[in-house]
């Protein structure tokens, strides 16, 4: 039934994003040398100090910057399927507190993409986009439960589905009366249909704990 997916990036027709739920991560471990080095590198390092001022501590900024990196692999890798996850080979630069987010730009792969990343008590988001002013991109985080958990943890099964749930949803506001639904090739990243036709309207989905979030890029044609 695919028609294969849209891997071309040279006109910023693609989609990343990542979620980290900070209660699954653990502190300790992360302001770890041995742990950070292998996500920062000594360049990067330096970046922290321009944060400070924000109340961010350091742990929250190895997992900012692995939020970052996630999502500019996640939107790389839709052009080149075969690419592996290196975050010490995705530089970030210019990293700063924006109005209500964190802004960065990184150089990856003969691209100049710009990044978002939304901090809140127990998450950071990112999401990526080739223009610097988000033109056509559109995201959302929902927190989810697993009554059948006694501790209310989300199985992977149920993450997935939800993810894609609440992704249709909100494509649904800016696509209405659009037959959306959502497939996920054995190869590739996943496919937005409307009805037996296949939409260029790059989606990336993420999960982690007790999150979901997703990121997606609208067809040229269509009006936000």
């Amino acid at each position: 039934m695919s028609a294969g997916n849209d891997r071309s990036i040279g006109t910023g027709m693609s989609a990343g994003n990542d979620i980290i739920a900070l209660a699954a991560t653990d502190e300790d471990r992360t302001s770890r040398p041995r742990f950070y080095s292998r996500i920062v590198s000594p360049d990067e390092l330096s970046l922290y100090d321009g944060l400070t001022g924000g109340g961010l501590s350091f742990s929250s900024f190895v997992w900012l910057m692995w939020s970052i990196k996630e999502s500019v692999y996640k939107y790389v890798s839709r052009a080149d399927p075969g690419l592996r996850f290196a975050p010490l080979k995705i530089p970030v630069s210019g990293l700063r507190i924006g109005k209500d987010q964190y802004e960065g730009m990184i150089c990856y792969g003969g691209l100049r993409l710009f990044s978002r990343s939304f901090l809140a008590d127990e998450t950071i988001m990112t999401v990526i986009s080739a223009q610097e002013e988000f033109s056509d991109v559109h995201w959302g985080l929902r927190k989810i439960e697993n009554p059948d958990d006694p501790a209310g943890n989300p199985d992977h099964s149920t993450q997935s589905a939800l993810v894609r749930t609440f992704a249709l949803q909100s494509m649904a506001t800016v696509l209405p009366g659009a037959e959306l639904r959502i497939v996920k090739p054995p190869d590739g990243p996943p496919e937005v249909w409307d009805g037996e036709r296949l939409l260029h309207m790059p989606l990336s989905l993420a999960h982690h704990g007790r999150y979901v979030a997703w990121s997606y890029r609208l067809p040229a044609n269509s009006s936000s």
